[in-house]
């Protein structure tokens, strides 16, 4: 049916209908950093922070003495002196006068809300570099210092695809990135084999694999998951098991990290948190800037490198198929 004739709708009072908009502001971008924040943290005291790490002899069944014997020196090593490039990760937010004085929906000082999500997008960006295979840069006057990932500190315990390696690092930082092999599938072969290694190499076994979404997905049809069963009362409702969380290895159990940042990721990391760190050269500093016009500015900076104090306790699976 049509209208009456002159009748007075919603559509004819637009220009005085107040607007309806709630007073919250929605996200849902995962802001989580489960890896950095289960490592230590540390104080780096120069732009490049350097740590030792020594090793002993093979287990040796046969060391035995003549009784009276006269002494001979042996052969001493030395230690392992390595580091890593401080990265200074920054944000700019500006924000106008008017920006921050006039009233808005969901928050209050415009500049306030800005500085809050700027801080946890840095975390963020930590959380990456962390995570990847960047090597580490030494930084110049034309170019900016970089930490070495995860993915070019961990060389001992590693698989790769053929014609895949990393390079040993026994002094200096990491300055050469992994080379790429031939892409494969994530199975439970590679799982087992890397962490064998490192137990063979700590006498422990990683308590964490951390990896992409997509892989998490194929770790789920492993047969070793540690619990695939749960016991149902008669008035409780049956629970369908979509995936695993926990990976019962030979040598110990491993929590299983899905993570969002490494979404198209070719590796898997097999993670020891007591032996990861963040030393802060700088920690999370918030700086106002000098004033140029009808505006606010603020510099936002963390000064921050990555230990991996013994990296024969993790491991690395490479070169698989995203």
């Amino acid at each position: 049916m049509a209208q009456p004739a002159n009748l007075f709708d919603r559509y004819d009072v637009n220009s005085s209908v107040r607007e309806d908009l709630v007073d919250k502001i929605y996200n849902v971008d995962p802001e989580e950093v489960p890896i950095t924040t289960n490592f230590g943290r540390g104080t780096a005291t120069n732009t490049y922070h350097e740590w030792q790490r020594d090793g002993m002899a093979a287990p040796n069944k046969d060391n035995a003495a003549i009784d009276g014997d006269d002494f001979a020196a042996e052969a001493l090593t030395g230690t392992d002196r390595v580091g890593n490039y401080c990265q200074i990760f920054t944000k700019r937010p500006a924000v106008s006068r008017r920006a921050n004085i006039v009233k808005k929906a969901g928050m209050a000082k415009a500049m306030a809300y800005q500085k809050a999500k700027k801080m946890k997008e840095i975390k963020r960006d930590i959380e990456a570099a962390t995570l990847s295979a960047n090597p580490a840069v030494a930084g110049t006057s034309a170019a900016a210092s970089k930490l070495g990932g995860l993915g070019v500190l961990l060389y001992s315990n590693v698989s790769h695809g053929a014609g895949g390696s990393t390079p040993v690092h026994n002094t200096g930082a990491p300055l050469v990135a992994p080379t790429a092999g031939t892409a494969r599938a994530f199975t439970e072969t590679l799982l087992k084999t890397v962490a064998q290694a490192a137990y063979t190499a700590s006498g422990q076994v990683p308590p964490q694999a951390v990896m992409s979404p997509n892989h998490k997905v194929v770790f789920s049809t492993f047969t070793g998951i540690a619990v695939n069963r749960y016991q149902v009362g008669k008035k409780e409702q049956g629970r369908i098991i979509g995936g695993a969380d926990v990976y019962m290895s030979d040598f110990g159990e491993i929590e299983i990290v899905p993570h969002y940042i490494m979404v198209g990721s070719s590796n898997v990391f097999l993670v020891n948190p007591e032996h990861g760190e963040l030393s802060f050269l700088d920690g999370f500093r918030t700086e106002e800037m000098g004033k140029t016009g009808d505006s606010e500015k603020v510099l936002i900076t963390a000064d921050v490198t990555l230990v991996v104090d013994a990296e024969k306790a993790m491991g690395k699976i490479a070169d698989l198929t995203p």
